[in-house]
């Protein structure tokens, strides 16, 4: 949610209609009307009353409406002043049941001047580290990226809000004026998106994403989820990210009746009414206990007939390739013992009792003795969601952001290497 929603919204309140708020903000009023349908979609509730709309009244907004208005002023009007030149930047937000209508007029003002609530954001986050580095880490930016959005916030402002240095950035006394009411209006967008008003429906306004378990905290797929929600956290991604770990036919069961919004899986045969785009391709290894691994050079027929093989559940794409290697390698395992746990296996794996088929990245290196397969044994993991899935932006969103942490697990990797 950025500020031009939060315009058209509350303009089209106050005039009554998209046709009279539009040309006051000098837009279509399609786009007025797109904008405030977008707003209730990601929202998942009625804003404003459609029985009204169809008589061609004035717009009513619903409970929830009133309550988005009434935020929604006060931010705007902060922001409003922000951008003025009466100075009042470090102002205290009132309460909001005390706001009054802002002319749409002064809010097509507030529309043009580019200012952005991400802009806001950037801003308490170079104030709280001092440093562009720290900040863009943070906020997963480059620090060119970082560097010109500030510049943009002052050009907008008509302010220098830093310092800068070769030991960091300083802010100025202007910025000092600034940070207070900053925090205010960082703290009410966030309220909008979870105010205890909405809360009846929060759980429509959540990603729901589930993902097979990962082995340990050290695991590649662990790493890529943790990756994941501190992204998500630091652009503001909306709607907010929850993530839950379970097997894989759980997964697929919870996308097909509603249950989660997209999955993290290997299954290798996708059902129907799924769709699927993959991630990762990554190698497999027969993995022993560091203190029981076998001879050098012994033929993995020869070396399983005597080992205890433990096996993930059925419905798994790590089951479907320890099946797959076992058949057309024509090996006879000494005994199966089958787990839904990969940290269960990992466990049995390092101790000794058992030995197992385990991707790259899901143990510890120092504390077995893994012997890779051959290429084509590879697994892959895949992001699954369901084909009439109501909001693809969203899924676009989040193969994006996969796809970004992956791109940045890349370059840093070959960045050790060298």
């Amino acid at each position: 949610m950025e500020l031009p929603t939060l315009i058209y919204f509350t303009s089209l309140v106050n005039e009554g209609s998209a046709a009279s708020a539009a040309p006051l903000l000098g837009v279509s009023a399609s786009t007025l009307s797109h904008s405030v349908s977008a707003l209730e979609q990601s929202m998942a509730t009625p804003l404003l009353s459609r029985s009204a709309l169809r008589r061609g009244s004035r717009a009513v907004t619903t409970a929830q409406g009133e309550s988005l208005y009434r935020s929604a002023l006060h931010l705007l009007g902060w922001c409003l002043a922000l951008i003025g030149d009466d100075s009042r930047g470090s102002m205290v937000l009132a309460e909001r049941d005390t706001a009054d209508p802002l002319p749409t007029q002064r809010l097509r003002t507030l529309l043009g001047s580019g200012l952005t609530l991400r802009m806001i954001g950037y801003f308490l986050s170079v104030y709280e580290t001092r440093r562009i580095a720290a900040a863009a880490q943070r906020l997963s930016l480059t620090q060119p990226t970082l560097s010109r959005q500030i510049g943009k916030l002052e050009t907008i402002l008509g302010r220098t809000l830093f310092l800068r240095s070769p030991h960091g950035v300083m802010p100025t006394a202007q910025a000092e004026a600034l940070r207070q009411g900053c925090q205010q209006v960082d703290q009410t967008h966030r309220q909008i998106m979870r105010d205890e008003n909405f809360s009846y429906f929060r759980e429509f306004r959540t990603l729901r994403l589930a993902s097979m378990m990962p082995t340990s905290s050290d695991s590649s797929l662990t790493v890529l989820l943790a990756n994941l929600v501190r992204l998500w956290r630091h652009r503001r991604y909306q709607p907010p990210l929850t993530i839950s770990t379970i097997t894989a036919p759980q997964i697929v069961e919870g996308l097909l009746d509603g249950r989660f919004d997209a999955g993290l899986s290997d299954i290798i045969d996708i059902p129907l009414g799924l769709e699927n785009a993959e991630l990762e391709k990554s190698a497999i290894f027969l993995v022993f206990g560091r203190a029981h691994s076998p001879p050098p050079n012994q033929a993995p027929r020869i070396t399983l007939a005597s080992c205890l093989l433990a096996v993930p559940a059925l419905g798994t794409g790590l089951r479907r390739v320890t099946d797959r290697y076992l058949d057309q390698e024509g090996i006879t395992p000494g005994g199966i013992f089958e787990t839904q746990s990969l940290s269960l296996m990992l466990r049995l794996v390092e101790d000794g009792t058992c030995c197992a088929i385990l991707p790259a990245g899901s143990f510890r290196s120092h504390a077995v003795h893994a012997i890779p397969l051959p290429d084509r044994y590879r697994m892959t993991t895949r992001l699954i969601w369901k084909t009439e899935y109501p909001n693809l932006a969203i899924i676009s969103r989040l193969r994006a952001a996969l796809a970004e942490i992956q791109a940045e697990a890349g370059t840093a990797g070959r960045k050790s290497v060298a």
